[in-house]
């Protein structure tokens, strides 16, 4: 018989982005930067206490689904969410994240940090950690062509 006894993990990834933390948290507030940055082709966003979220994507592995629920937003300071990651309809981690933004002269120190709850067989830690740092490079690469574009 095999072992799919449930694990919990954490990990924190921090940016600092040369934008102010207004900016910052733009791209995570509005659903039409965040579906740019999230790569995600079927993209709903209700983004207030109590609102959800709902991700998806192909790949070689098949139909990809990010379904979230958040629980705390303090206007450019905090983001408090819940998520469950699924492929192909079974669903293999569930999340608790946070996401702080604080100044840091002049620009944002981004803290994201990930409660987890991996349910086998899962990509785990490994997989939501290389998940989250391209999608926070991705958030870095839409603020620059942002800024860019107003300069």
């Amino acid at each position: 018989m095999n072992d799919f006894s449930i694990t919990h993990d954490s990990f924190t990834i921090e940016r600092l982005y040369p934008n102010c933390p207004e900016h910052v948290w733009s791209a995570w507030s509005s659903p039409e930067k965040k579906a740019a940055w999230f790569g995600s082709t079927g993209h709903r966003m209700d983004f207030r206490v109590g609102g959800s979220e709902r991700a998806s994507h192909r790949d070689a592995m098949g139909e990809h689904v990010n379904e979230t629920r958040y629980f705390e937003i303090v206007e450019s300071e905090r983001i408090v969410m819940a998520y469950s990651m699924a492929v192909n309809g079974r669903v293999h981690t569930v999340s608790l994240a946070t996401v702080v933004f604080a100044d840091h002269g002049g620009g944002t120190r981004l803290t994201y940090t990930e409660q987890m709850c991996v349910i086998p067989p899962s990509d785990g830690l490994d997989g939501r950690r290389h998940g989250w740092t391209a999608l926070l490079d991705a958030v870095g690469r839409l603020l620059a062509a942002e800024t860019a574009a107003s300069g």
